[in-house]
């Protein structure tokens, strides 16, 4: 008798009319597919639960030591960081060096010099104005050397 009867079901625009054995149908197939994923919910909140209950003493007697360890591995962590952007930037440094003087980037000098034509500027300049005498003779010009 139950299984003849209709069911109403409204929706916001219209009725449809639903068999009872339908609804029954529908129902132990909600409770089939929904029951096993409630208790399996279930069962892995008293597992977390659980091990909630047993890691909190031991992360309140460890704490100390995790502290300490931790911020030992942020100091470290820290330590290489600066030691790669310091190395990073002394490769950089030696790289810009090393094209001044080969001549190939022109890097704070004025526009076209680099630091092969000021040495030739400044040896010209000291050749002017500081004559050659025995002061400034080089080991070499003076006996010594090969």
């Amino acid at each position: 008798m139950a299984e003849n009867r209709e069911v109403f079901i409204s929706g916001h625009d219209h009725q449809r009319h639903v068999h009872g054995r339908q609804v029954v149908c529908a129902s132990l197939a909600g409770i089939a597919i929904g029951g096993p994923l409630l208790s399996t919910m279930g069962l892995s909140f008293i597992a977390s639960m659980a091990i909630l209950l047993v890691s909190t003493p031991l992360l309140l007697l460890f704490s100390p030591i995790i502290f300490f360890a931790g911020l030992v591995l942020v100091g470290a962590v820290a330590g290489f960081s600066m030691a790669a952007l310091m190395a990073m930037s002394g490769l950089s440094t030696l790289e810009c060096v090393f094209h001044q003087v080969k001549g190939r980037r022109d890097v704070g000098f004025g526009e076209g010099s680099t630091v092969r034509e000021r040495g030739k500027d400044w040896a010209g300049y000291l050749q002017e104005n500081y004559p050659y005498n025995n002061r400034n003779r080089g080991w070499k010009e003076q006996g010594g050397g090969i």
